[in-house]
């Protein structure tokens, strides 16, 4: 091997190693240092930082939900809805049935409370197609926007609204809790646990106001700032906060905007993902703004949290290559051998989880290659233009 090419190995195995740590590690460690040092708005206070509104001075909302072939669940969301605490003369629920085959529209249809208004395309145009028909009938100062199975506390949407409180925030977005079934072989349980990974980060990030990513099921935003979305886009949820963001305005989290979804299973859950990874790369064609710096803070953010963790997979595939070519010397040996623990670890939980279900570490290594294998299956989608804007439901446990 040539001296010039044993560089450039050592350069990329480096070079993309560090790029893995410091968005997984790193970056939370820099998030932690600026806030405990240099900010005032910490985590522990940042939840009590938005004045309480009297019912008097609370705006109006709209929450807005497209539907498709959920008959299993709407009902209890009808209900979920009915319970929020917030005055009913300043609330409304826009609901659109897109293309559903079941019993969606017929349960849409008899839905007496006057809060409630709801639409029925008998054609299935996708989500996005959805949602811009549904916001030309908004009128409210803000909207919240959920998912049919994303069931709000009670308290959730004044918590969205009262993070309103200054003019330059214009997305608020909640905290979604995934729900795992206990001793559930097939539930995704990992899940759970890398939303709370990712909620502590997003805590963090909303101390700033640079909060880069949204809750599709749990979000809010002033209506104003609404654009309509691009027919094509596959996460408009990303798409339409990026659009905000870009603009000037900040976007945090309301810690105690609380909901909660039902994990997938494993399979559906990596469809999922699949779709999702899809649109992120999607989005970076249809808000390009938003990797340059001076869109300001959350650019920074953006790139350490979401762009970084999309060229993961890519890193990898250069740290094992690059690993492989080194592995004439001890410390590339060793290094080597542990990546080689690690995907076997994750082959072996893939291969046998009834087996390895006791051993739950086993299941980390697991997602994050399920993950990251769905990044790039995604990238592949994308470029290829074979993602489809309607989508297949991952079935709930």
């Amino acid at each position: 091997m040539s001296e010039w090419v044993d560089v450039l190995l050592r350069c990329a195995f480096w070079i993309c190693f560090t790029t893995i740590l410091y968005t997984y590690f790193f970056y939370p460690m820099l998030l932690t240092i600026i806030v405990f040092f240099f900010q005032k708005n910490r985590p522990e206070n940042i939840s009590e930082s938005s004045p309480e509104l009297q019912e008097d001075h609370l705006p109006t909302v709209t929450m807005v939900i497209s539907a498709y072939n959920e008959e299993d669940i709407l009902e209890d969301k009808i209900q979920n809805c009915q319970a929020i605490d917030y005055p009913t003369d300043k609330i409304k629920f826009l609901i659109g049935s897109d293309g559903s085959s079941d019993r969606t529209n017929d349960i849409l249809k008899s839905i007496t409370d006057e809060r409630f208004q709801t639409i029925h395309s008998y054609e299935r145009r996708g989500k996005v197609q959805m949602l811009n028909q549904l916001m030309g009938m908004v009128e409210s100062q803000l909207v919240v926007f959920s998912d049919a199975n994303t069931m709000y506390q009670t308290i959730a949407v004044k918590e969205l609204v009262r993070k309103f409180d200054q003019e330059n925030i214009g997305c608020v977005i909640g905290k979604l809790d995934l729900t795992v079934p206990q001793n559930d072989d097939q539930a995704c349980q990992t899940e759970g646990l890398y939303w709370r990974y990712e909620n502590k980060i997003k805590i963090l990030e909303s101390c700033l106001g640079i909060v880069p990513s949204i809750n599709g099921g749990i979000f809010a935003i002033r209506t104003e700032l609404f654009e309509t979305l691009p027919a094509q886009s596959i996460t408009e949820d990303q798409v339409l906060g990026m659009k905000i963001m870009t603009k000037g305005y900040r976007c945090v989290l309301a810690q105690k905007a609380q909901a909660t979804e039902n994990v997938s299973n494993f399979s559906g859950e990596l469809k999922r993902r699949i779709r999702i990874s899809a649109g992120n790369f999607q989005s970076l064609f249809l808000v390009p703004k938003i990797l340059n710096p001076s869109s300001g803070p959350v650019s920074f953010a953006f790139i350490s949290h979401k762009f970084l963790r999309w060229m993961v997979p890519f890193c990898m595939m250069v740290v094992l290559m690059s690993n492989l070519l080194l592995a004439g010397e001890i410390f590339y040996g060793s290094t080597l051998l542990l990546q080689g623990l690690f995907y076997g670890c994750g082959l072996i939980s893939t291969a046998l989880p009834k087996v390895t279900a006791g051993f739950k570490v086993l299941t980390i290594p697991k997602y994050f290659l399920a993950m990251n294998i769905a990044i790039l299956i995604g990238f592949m989608r994308f470029i290829s233009k074979r993602q489809q804007v309607t989508w297949n439901k991952a079935a709930r446990l």
